[in-house]
């Protein structure tokens, strides 16, 4: 039976998307990316749709990018790659209300996209992990303004600059989740949690989030993913993060 590494249904009133690698931690492969953008897309287009939701599938949220052999071998071998920086545009973009359920550990890109959602709620397992300065890279998904927004410096500081841990409940305190959840029933209780929300109205959570989150703002934050995607591309040709990434992924000998 084939694996399908990124799931997407409609459940209800909500589009839902689920990470779904879960013996790779649900680490996203490059061409993941198009598949994501696809689904937030068909969420977009489809006016019945009021939330898109994602989450992921067993122990962890998302592990992040996929830097393993395949994943290599997938962007060495096509020419028409669309990688993270697409997806974090079509984040911006996205005119649904983002909900997130951080049902584990939330690692890279899988912690940078949540600055993006309008409601996310974490598991008490989940964890929020951004190792760029141990990888020899640096932040994206626009978190190198929105953690900052987002929680105050100080924090942002610890976790994208020091690479340090961030538990559930430290991300509650801080700002950077909505809502913090026991991890024993918490599919039951968040599928319950959207279900809830669907009876609001629909138009008026278009209308209320395009006056929160416009023009204004989704050219700011474009134009941020434009600036750490392109400091991205330069820091992986990086002497320091090349030996970091060969010593991490790379073949053991």
């Amino acid at each position: 039976m084939v694996e399908v590494d990124i799931l997407f249904f409609k459940r209800g009133k909500s589009f839902w998307i689920v990470f779904n690698r879960p013996k790779r931690r649900n680490a996203i492969l490059p061409s993941s990316y198009k598949v994501l953008i696809d689904a937030l897309k068909s969420a977009n287009e489809d006016e019945s749709v009021m939330f898109t939701v994602f989450m992921g599938t067993g122990d962890f949220y998302t592990s992040g990018n996929d830097f393993g052999p395949k994943a290599m071998e997938i962007i060495a071998n096509n020419d028409n790659y669309i990688g993270y920086e697409g997806f974090i545009d079509a984040l911006i973009d996205h005119r649904k209300p983002i909900i997130t359920l951080v049902n584990g550990p939330a690692i890279g890109i899988g912690c940078t996209m949540l600055t993006l959602a309008d409601y996310v709620v974490a598991s008490e397992n989940a964890y929020f992990l951004c190792p760029f300065t141990a990888m020899g890279l640096c932040p994206e998904g626009t978190s190198s303004k929105t953690f900052e927004q987002i929680m105050g410096y100080p924090a942002a500081a610890r976790i994208a600059l020091f690479a340090e841990k961030m538990t559930a409940e430290e991300a509650l305190k801080a700002g950077f989740v909505s809502k913090l959840l026991p991890a024993n029933g918490f599919e039951a209780e968040t599928r319950k949690m959207v279900d809830n929300f669907e009876k609001l109205a629909p138009q008026s959570l278009i209308i209320t989030k395009e006056l929160m989150r416009g023009k204004e703002w989704r050219e700011k934050m474009r134009a941020v993913n434009k600036i750490e995607s392109a400091t991205i591309n330069e820091r992986m040709c990086a002497d320091e993060t090349l030996e970091r990434m060969m010593a991490k992924f790379g073949p053991k000998l």
